[in-house]
């Protein structure tokens, strides 16, 4: 739909405060303004609308699909050269991209340059790849764009093949070059053979986050051939200090599980974590029986410590998740043999936190009901696991623990309690149930001083769910239960909480 026309040149400000005042106008119930949601197809559940909705209704009202297909547009209309170019990529455009080389020839020398702010600091074809624009793709190549330019990442850099695989055989018809890392990625043997044939010491060479071809191998032909061609099975990447092991254990791109077995075979290094992903009850079963102490780690830094301190920290934290158990990973992937073995090698107290994360109310009770002064026995840091809890945004995990009486106020390694991590997910039935159980409203963290109301005003804008929290009925129901309200000229948060927060400063 489109209903009104851009200005000869929109500012991207004029366009934000358009829809705050949109969104202002709906929270304060007004008719004419929910009707405009509702032309824009923006569907209104019980839950306040929030600013993204409000965004993609004005891009909407302009004629265009998303708030971000709007932003890039007026972004690609800058007079700076390469603000103008990031937009339109942004925008995934590729008529835009024609637009703003066309308006901007000077830039056809530029287009292997990282974009400002762009991940990775990738240049304008990484974009349109990452995007799977094949259109945009094309018109940068033939402007002048390099296949085979390659991002500027500290840690080893990615290119074109770093993407989807399905565009694969476009981006070669188009003469990206397939080098090691590539071909061990694509199953492509006879490239990867072809490849140390020619240069031996290909097996060693970095790639993206500086890893080695092993970590790419996507069959147990090219895992085997780089082993006995000299690859090091257990060289981990630069960025998160894994092996190659480790990254297939926690694979969600594509399966290689066949791949993970083939390099234990061979004697790769394994660990709890890994074998409670493949389900393998015999490999648990001997890291228990060597360490029972095991059975207590996470996925952590003070369980996976880095030798880098600017590093990413372990690839496990960005497959399976911050402070994850074996006992949750197991449960995921619902291999209940090895579930069940952690948790008779588990002691009273950990028992009781993995029922309450895998959400089984049937073993809490029966826990609680067998040791009823259980909880309140727990050592600080068996209490402490109700803030990893609340910081993987586990409403039901939470719930679970306040019913079996761990206490609400615990605080984790920064004084953050689970009600900071509620506000800042903007969780609004986690911060009930918090507050029920008499959450300290006025508890400040260490590093800024802030309450969770802070949380939740700061994630409004910046936490990691902003487009999914319910931060205004958050802020509501954190100031209804006492929470002091800051002065609002010091405040910045999305409208939907300045409307929560005006309503009670007045």
């Amino acid at each position: 739909m489109s209903t009104r026309q851009l200005p000869t040149r929109p500012n991207l400000e004029h366009l934000k405060k358009q829809a705050r005042l949109l969104l202002r106008e709906s929270l304060q119930d007004d008719a004419a303004a929910t009707q405009r949601f509702r032309d824009a197809g923006v569907q209104l559940s019980e839950a306040q609308p929030k600013l993204a909705d409000a965004l993609h209704a004005i891009a909407r009202e302009y004629g265009f699909d998303s708030w971000a297909s709007l932003k890039g547009y007026v972004e690609s209309s800058s007079d700076d050269p390469v603000e103008a170019l990031t937009g339109a990529v942004r925008a995934n455009d590729a008529a835009l991209v024609r637009q703003v080389l066309k308006r901007h020839p000077a830039l056809k020398s530029r287009l292997n340059e990282p974009l400002p702010n762009f991940g990775f600091q990738a240049p304008a074809l990484i974009g349109a790849v990452n995007h799977g624009n094949r259109e945009m793709v094309d018109v940068l190549l033939e402007a002048g764009a390099d296949i085979n330019a390659r991002t500027k990442w500290w840690a080893g850099s990615f290119g074109v093949f770093d993407g989807d695989p399905k565009l694969a055989s476009f981006l070669i018809e188009r003469g990206a070059y397939v080098d090691i890392h590539a071909a061990a990625r694509l199953g492509m043997f006879d490239r990867v053979k072809e490849l140390v044939e020619g240069d031996a010491a290909l097996v060693h060479a970095r790639g993206g986050d500086g890893q080695m071809p092993l970590h790419f191998a996507a069959t147990v032909e090219i895992a085997a051939y780089l082993l006995d061609h000299g690859a090091e099975i257990d060289a981990r990447d630069i960025d998160h200090e894994s092996t190659a092991a480790q990254y297939m254990a926690g694979c969600t791109s594509w399966p290689r599980a066949d791949v993970l077995r083939y390099l234990i075979s061979r004697g790769a290094q394994t660990d709890i974590f890994m074998a409670a992903s493949l389900g393998d009850l015999e490999m648990v079963r001997k890291f228990l029986d060597a360490d029972p102490a095991l059975v207590r780690v996470s996925v952590s830094e003070k369980d996976l410590p880095k030798q880098n301190p600017h590093s990413g920290g372990s690839i496990y934290i960005y497959t399976f998740g911050w402070a994850t158990t074996p006992h949750m990973i197991a449960h995921k992937f619902g291999y209940e043999a090895v579930f069940r073995l952690l948790m008779e090698r588990s002691p009273l107290w950990l028992q009781l936190t993995q029922a309450c994360e895998v959400g089984d109310e049937a073993l809490v009770k029966e826990l609680v009901a067998k040791h009823p002064t259980l909880v309140e026995s727990l050592t600080e840091k068996a209490r402490r696991r109700i803030v990893g809890t609340a910081l993987r945004n586990n409403t039901e995990g939470i719930r679970l623990m306040l019913g079996a009486g761990w206490p609400s106020d615990v605080r984790g390694d920064s004084g953050q309690t689970p009600l900071h991590w509620a506000a800042w997910h903007g969780n609004v039935a986690m911060v009930q149930e918090l507050l029920r159980h008499h959450a300290p409203l006025e508890a400040q963290e260490e590093e800024y001083k802030a309450t969770p109301l802070g949380w939740a005003i700061h994630g409004s804008e910046h936490g990691w769910h902003r487009d999914k929290g319910n931060y205004g009925k958050t802020v509501e129901a954190l100031l209804a239960a006492g929470a002091k309200a800051p002065e609002l000229a010091s405040v910045e948060a999305s409208e939907e909480v300045l409307a929560v927060l005006r309503r009670h400063s007045g």
